[in-house]
């Protein structure tokens, strides 16, 4: 049986919708994250069928174009600029 990694007590507080976030560190063992170093994101949307740990990044175009947590947002993004959107 696989074991469930232990979490924190405390709930994280979502990053809100339209928050702007760089990305600044890719994983060494992944080149292809390398590419994307520098890349500017808006936060999107979150859906009640993904969850509130599952955020959107959104590229220039306005395209939904992948997915990442909490833990790896705060870990390898730079927030430009928080959103004070609540919705």
């Amino acid at each position: 049986m696989a074991k469930r990694r232990e979490t924190n007590d405390q709930k994280q507080v979502p990053i809100q919708p339209l928050s702007v976030v760089q990305f600044v560190w890719g994983d060494k063992r992944n080149p292809l994250a390398k590419k994307d170093i520098g890349r500017v994101f808006r936060i999107g949307y979150y859906s009640p069928k993904d969850g509130l740990d599952c955020i959107w990044l959104v590229n220039n175009d306005g395209r939904y174009e992948q997915t990442t947590d909490h833990e790896h947002l705060y870990g390898h993004f730079d927030v430009i600029q928080f959103s004070d959107h609540t919705n």
